[in-house]
């Protein structure tokens, strides 16, 4: 994950004086499939990056409320202004689920 410092260094050196609006995507997968889905998925989709790229991506997707608070708080503690949260499954359940596993 680019550091904000970074990111708003990078943009200032161009001669902006506004502030960045930083977004990220991530991944989740939540729920009794949680691992099932971010490895049927996941490595799939990635694959064009390799076995092994693709699979790490799959194994470090959030599959628990601890893992997806940490994720959304280490973007936040980042500089992130938006967090896009992408479902590893097309079950509509996941975005209960997501809204529970935030706290909302």
């Amino acid at each position: 994950m680019e550091d904000a410092k970074s990111v708003n260094k990078a943009w200032k050196d161009t001669g902006r004086d506004d502030t960045p609006y930083k977004m990220a995507l991530a991944y989740f997968s939540l729920g009794p499939d949680a691992e099932k889905n971010a490895h049927d998925y996941l490595p799939h989709y990635y694959e064009w990056l390799g076995e092994d790229t693709a699979k790490m991506i799959a194994q470090s997707t959030p599959k628990d409320a601890d893992s997806v608070q940490q994720l959304i708080a280490s973007f936040d503690g980042n500089g992130c202004d938006e967090l896009i949260l992408f479902p590893s499954s097309s079950d509509p359940e996941q975005v209960t689920l997501l809204a529970e596993a935030a706290g909302l």
